[in-house]
């Protein structure tokens, strides 16, 4: 194939399309797609066409037509009326969709980014029938959801309001499970994505990503690496000039100047080469550059280091902020509750009174403690926070232990809070510090 159109130079009626002609290009081939480029005339087209046809006949490969389209630019309707009869090939439209994302040559509109938005829906709708924990929703949107739109925000300048739609549909599923909802945030999606030891989880800002990825470009640009669009970049536009010097060229596109621009961020920093290891430009260093890491908060070892259940881990990160929903933060929040807790059913619900001064957790954490051989009676929520923080910087194993203890005694009384609440169901002090005991021994 390669060899056939490469005869193309030789003949003296085929003309390069006018944007490929200083590289020498006239077919771009991935998998079975191929890509053939000439000038919008009678002469090139025809050549072009009888070069493919030679291969097909010689190989007995022949492409199917039906699912074959052709792409004009710079000629009248007359023209292109006779080179679509020439080729008996259907007259295809910018944009179109590539390896599952939209080719343009204009800036990416809403509407062009919609299945983008209809896939990520799609997932949702198909996982909100599951009863998930937090920690499995957590889990689905870093892995899959996320997965999704890197891979668009490595290719392309996102629109804004793109991202930020993406980002409320994940903001939503997270914490009502649903595409849609109405429920107040307990964490701005901001803290969410800060790093774990300043009290986030480490889920990446599309829009920050989409910048480190964009930097990726500009680097390529800078170091002239050997690729076909960077050297047809060259070949252009940038010719012999200094890229970080020459002012922006007229009749980029509205993707390469966003490309050209991210070049100050570059020479704020240098040329980039923080971000290169092995000759590679890594836009996980260029990312954690541009975004803000906040302060490291003094509990973060009790969740980075927890070796309890992620969906027991997830519920103490929201305690230890106070942004469960205790009745005493429903009431703040104008909802109509009884403030009485639930399982003491004599004191005003709130987290101190829940962790553990109220009867029932008290006697819980009483059971647990004296399992693992300590003698005392429970202290006020902070005091054993900081306890727990503590014992979780210890490598022994009696610390993890009791670190992953505590851990699963909050996510446990929470639990029967919660049946108590919906369900009217309440299990005894001692079935429920067993089933405490058995998760923390299958987990060491």
């Amino acid at each position: 194939m390669s060899r056939c159109l490469a005869e193309l130079t030789k003949n003296k009626a085929f003309k390069f399309h006018p944007r490929w002609k200083r590289v020498d290009l006239t077919h771009m081939m991935f998998a079975d797609d191929l890509l053939l480029f000439s000038r919008a005339d009678i002469p090139s087209v025809s050549a072009l066409f009888a070069a493919f046809t030679q291969f097909s006949r010689a190989s007995g490969l022949e492409a199917n037509l039906h699912k074959s389209e052709v792409y004009l630019a710079g000629v009248n309707d007359q023209m292109g009326d006779q080179l679509v009869s020439l080729l008996g090939i259907a007259k295809g439209t910018f944009p179109i969709r590539y390896l599952g994302v939209p080719l343009t040559t204009r800036k990416l509109s809403y509407n062009e980014c919609k299945p983008l938005i209809e896939k990520t829906v799609t997932r949702i709708k198909g996982w909100s029938a599951r009863f998930l924990s937090y920690a499995g929703r957590l889990q689905l949107i870093k892995s899959v959801l996320f997965g999704v739109q890197l891979y668009w925000c490595q290719i392309f300048v996102m629109p804004k309001k793109i991202m930020k739609e993406i980002q409320r549909l994940c903001r939503s599923f997270l914490w009502t499970c649903n595409k849609v909802g109405s429920k107040k945030a307990p964490v701005a999606w901001e803290n969410l994505c800060l790093p774990k030891t300043c009290g986030g989880w480490n889920l990446k800002d599309l829009i920050t990503w989409n910048k480190a990825a964009v930097l990726k470009h500009c680097w390529a640009f800078s170091m002239k690496q050997d690729r076909l669009w960077v050297k047809w970049m060259h070949t252009y536009y940038i010719q012999q000039k200094d890229f970080w010097t020459m002012p922006v060229p007229n009749g980029l596109t509205w993707s390469m100047r966003k490309i050209w621009y991210q070049r100050e961020l570059l020479l704020q920093v240098g040329d980039g080469s923080q971000f290169v290891v092995a000759s590679k430009f890594k836009i996980h260093k260029a990312y954690k550059h541009l975004h803000r890491s906040g302060v490291q908060v003094p509990w973060k070892r009790l969740v980075c280091n927890s070796k309890a259940s992620p969906k027991s881990t997830f519920v103490v990160w929201l305690a230890v902020q106070n942004r469960l929903a205790t009745k005493d933060r429903l009431i703040k929040w104008n909802v109509s509750v009884v403030s009485t807790c639930e399982l003491c059913q004599q004191y005003d619900e709130d987290l101190n009174h829940l962790f553990f001064s109220c009867k029932y957790s008290s006697e819980v954490w009483q059971l647990v403690l004296n399992d693992m051989g300590i003698q005392r009676s429970g202290l006020q929520w902070h005091e054993e926070v900081d306890l727990a923080v503590k014992k979780s910087r210890s490598s022994r194993k009696t610390d993890a232990t009791y670190a992953m203890a505590f851990i699963e005694t909050v996510y446990g009384i929470w639990l029967q809070r919660n049946s108590q609440i919906f369900s009217s169901k309440v299990d005894t002090p001692k079935v429920v510090a067993n089933r405490i005991l058995f998760c923390v021994a299958c987990r060491q």
